[in-house]
């Protein structure tokens, strides 16, 4: 059975040279809860970055991503992001829609499901956060604490 994650001596600079990861290799099971550490600028975000391939493919020696078995490469980009979701530290960042409905419907919508089946998976998602009746209010409008 494949773990969750699986990462083999990963390593990435950015184009102004900074060395942000250095053969980092780590592998967590399905059903692990792991805490990521450390200071600002120690690469934390990169490393996440890697897991639906929002940074570029960079292949070194050996380097490999895989989620759930399956290595995070241009070509599998469509069905990793399928199982890795992304949210940003700073909520103003990840809010692009005019209505909280519109922004929680981005994903799904994206995953071309049909119209009904979007709403149903917004008015389900809203509710489990305690957000039922939300929907048609500007995200702009929204407390810290609600977005």
């Amino acid at each position: 059975m494949s773990a969750a994650l699986d990462i083999s001596h990963l390593s990435f600079r950015y184009e102004d040279g900074h060395l942000a990861l250095d053969d980092v290799s780590l592998r967590i099971e399905t059903g692990e809860c792991v805490g990521l550490l450390g200071p600002n600028g120690s690469g934390k975000s990169t490393l996440l970055l890697h897991l639906n391939g929002v940074l570029p493919e960079r292949p070194g020696r050996g380097t490999s991503v895989a989620i759930n078995g399956l290595p995070v490469t241009a070509s599998s980009l469509e069905k990793v992001r399928r199982e890795v979701g992304l949210l940003f530290q700073n909520p103003d960042d990840q809010l692009f829609c005019a209505t909280v409905s519109e922004d929680v419907g981005f994903g799904p919508g994206q995953l071309g499901l049909a119209p009904g089946l979007v709403q149903a998976r917004v008015d389900r998602s809203l509710a489990e956060v305690g957000l039922q009746g939300y929907g048609q209010r500007a995200t702009h409008h929204l407390s810290q604490g609600e977005k």
